[in-house]
């Protein structure tokens, strides 16, 4: 499992996707509104907590700025019916604090 990620920020958009490099090698990773506000300029050092996700059809990464949000996002998957993409929208809804 991938459990971190550094490296230069490639692209930020205004999706839930970032696109960075990290020794080399580009990644897609899916992130919070609360990451991508947080995130550096393109161009610039970042380090994102991660979380895989595979599936039958599709490997995902997730990606958050701090230990305490990635946290939340595994304690919001493990409810039934929540699935990575439901935790991280509500994720992007509030802070990890508010929640």
């Amino acid at each position: 499992m991938i459990a971190m990620v550094k490296g230069t920020l490639m692209e930020k958009s205004e999706g839930e996707a970032v696109v960075m490099t990290a020794g080399g090698l580009g990644l897609r990773v899916m992130c919070s509104m609360n990451t991508l506000a947080v995130l550096p300029a393109a161009g610039q050092e970042c380090t994102l907590y991660t979380f895989m996700n595979v599936r039958e059809d599709a490997m995902e990464l997730y990606g958050f700025a701090t230990a305490e949000e990635l946290n939340l996002f595994q304690q919001l998957i493990s409810v039934s019916g929540v699935g990575p993409k439901a935790a991280l929208s509500i994720l992007s809804a509030s802070t990890p604090a508010n929640l």
